[in-house]
């Protein structure tokens, strides 16, 4: 009977250990998810590092200002913005974007100047003062920064190209074939400034095109004056992932605004 009882129990002492087996590798392998875990975590930790050691220097000053005070009228532009580098430990991001709000109401139409159509690559190649017609040439303007530790300095022609402009950079009137462009959406200017893979922090930029370059009119102020007196402008400035038009943000916005004087 003993016997009998016990031959009648294997099935049953079969099926726990089967079921316990489950459980022994569970137990096995709770070591590879928390290595899994880790790895997520320090990864974590490394992106975030990185980013904070991705940044620019504070904006101190920005100016938009209209060549006049008048409502619906042609009228020039000139913009000079101001910054630190930043601090020590921190890198510059790959392109610096200075993002240029006109007043509402604004009518902004690069395409309306005179046009040089020469590609990028001709004019990286050549320089724009040599690859455009003097005809593009709008406005000049210049830009400062720091390299290597030592402030620089930079003249900026200012050539308008198949829709935008480019800011050919140049010393003493000879092509340093750099550049970098400016796009408009509405009433807003972006500027998209290369920092060479960080080397150079920004520090200064001013630029001014008349009003009717070669009888072209392209910005007219808007049809009204507001009570105050002023119309507003507003400009940001952050670190962007390259010096394209569409690159992402990488630094957050620093903003300020500017008063412009109407009648």
């Amino acid at each position: 009977m003993r016997r009998r009882a016990a031959i009648s129990m294997l099935p049953t002492m079969i099926k726990l250990t089967r079921a316990s087996r489950p459980a022994r590798r569970h137990r096995a392998a709770q070591p590879a998810a928390l290595a899994v875990a880790l790895s997520g975590v320090l990864a974590t930790v490394a992106v975030a590092t990185a980013l904070a050691a991705t940044g620019i220097g504070r904006e101190t000053t920005f100016h938009a200002r209209f060549t006049t005070r008048n409502t619906a009228s042609a009228t020039g532009l000139a913009l000079h913005t101001t910054g630190q580098p930043p601090q020590a430990g921190v890198t510059e991001p790959p392109a610096v974007r200075q993002t240029v709000i006109l007043p509402k109401g604004t009518s902004l139409r690069l395409g309306a100047l005179p046009q040089c159509t020469a590609g990028d690559a001709l004019i990286g190649a050549e320089g724009a003062e040599v690859a455009c017609p003097a005809s593009s040439r709008v406005g000049t303007g210049g830009a400062d920064g720091i390299l290597s530790g030592a402030a620089v300095h930079f003249d900026l022609g200012i050539y308008a190209v198949r829709g935008h402009l480019v800011f050919a950079a140049e010393r003493g009137g000879q092509p340093l074939k750099q550049f970098f462009a400016g796009v408009a959406r509405g009433n807003t200017l972006l500027l998209t400034v290369p920092t060479l893979g960080g080397q150079i922090a920004p520090t200064g930029f001013s630029a001014r095109i008349a009003a009717k370059p070669r009888g072209k009119a392209w910005l007219r102020t808007p049809a009204s004056c507001p009570r105050s007196g002023h119309w507003t402008a507003v400009g940001h400035v952050q670190g962007v992932s390259s010096a394209d038009p569409s690159a992402h943000v990488v630094t957050p916005a620093q903003t300020l605004a500017d008063r412009l004087p109407c009648r």
